[in-house]
């Protein structure tokens, strides 16, 4: 089981945009706009399409779309510009399944695969992979949740059922990210740290910053998340236990 380690870069993104709210007219702040079940521990979530707050994010998802562009299947485990074969095999598995045979499938592969932090694979402090990358080096937990977000997306689920969500770990006293999956309006997390999915409930230890997606991204006020303010028009700044 892969133990996860701090990661402040995840908070100062949070920071980033909760400025970008602060500083927004009303107008632009948009209440979960058709991307349904948005909200969680019992917080309100706003949604906000803009993700130039997360270039980290942006850039991953380009050089993911990037390497899918040619769908030739790779014969060898260092070969470049083709689908890893793991890669297709989970793709060609889960597609048609039951949704929480799928998400299952998904956390148990994903999982497998070794914890490596960023530093370790790429000498710099802040590095969101692609799921290639994290399929032959292994990778810290946002790589992980960004695997099992883009197999999903791959095998057909949109961005109302699922997305990376970014959390304080209160119970290690450590930022984290999971994939939060939809399933009748139930929320549960696929997270490296737990071999089992298992609803968000169950993890009360977690108290949310954002959630992100390929559609945009969801901000946290009030409940248990990690702005006490509940109301997003009157928040002015400080994360509550930061």
């Amino acid at each position: 089981m892969c133990t996860c380690r701090p990661l402040a870069a995840l908070a100062a993104l949070a920071a980033t945009a909760l400025l970008v709210f602060a500083g927004d007219a009303r107008a632009s702040l948009e209440p979960d706009t058709g991307l349904s079940h948005a909200a969680l521990y019992g917080a309100t979530a706003i949604f906000r399409r803009d993700l130039a707050t997360f270039p980290q994010w942006q850039d991953a998802m380009a050089r993911a779309k990037a390497e899918r562009s040619d769908d030739r299947i790779c014969t060898s485990a260092h070969e470049r510009g083709c689908v890893p074969r793991e890669w297709h095999d989970l793709i060609a598995t889960i597609k048609g399944q039951p949704l929480m045979t799928e998400l299952a499938t998904v956390n148990a592969a994903i999982n497998r695969h070794p914890y490596v932090p960023t530093w370790q694979n790429w000498h710099r402090p802040m590095y969101w992979e692609t799921p290639f990358e994290f399929l032959e080096r292994g990778g810290q937990c946002q790589d992980y949740a960004i695997a099992k977000y883009l197999a999903l997306h791959e095998a057909g689920l949109g961005d109302d059922a699922i997305r990376m969500l970014v959390v304080r770990d209160t119970a290690l006293g450590v930022d984290h990210a999971v994939l939060v999956a939809y399933v009748d309006g139930t929320p549960y997390l696929l997270d490296n740290l737990h071999a089992a999915i298992r609803p968000a409930s169950r993890a009360p230890e977690y108290r949310p910053y954002y959630a992100i997606s390929l559609s945009g991204y969801w901000m946290y006020f009030g409940g248990h998340s990690m702005v006490a303010q509940a109301n997003p028009y009157r928040w002015r700044g400080g994360v509550d236990r930061w």
